[in-house]
């Protein structure tokens, strides 16, 4: 499977994902109140959003055609574009 998670997609997923396992946890050792199956349901989607953020590889990107990855060769002239233009 090729990457198909990038940019602000990954960002979001890096973010989100290590929030609700920590919610998740703090449910179970009674810091917060959650009832079991939110508590079950945060922590499996976190799970799931951390693994595909840090892997950038998405089942579901893939069976939905979407792609938010971009090769770093891309990222770099864009980069170099915008640095141009800042110099300007």
């Amino acid at each position: 499977m090729q990457k198909n998670v990038g940019g602000l997609d990954e960002g979001i997923r890096i973010t989100l994902g290590p929030l609700l396992v920590v919610l998740s946890v703090a449910s179970l050792q009674g810091t917060a109140r959650l009832r079991p199956a939110v508590t079950a349901g945060a922590f499996a989607v976190g799970a799931v959003l951390t693994v595909t953020g840090l892997t950038q590889k998405c089942p579901g990107n893939e069976a939905m055609g979407r792609n938010t990855h971009r090769p770093s060769e891309k990222l770099g002239e864009e980069a170099r574009e915008v640095r141009e233009r800042a110099l300007q």
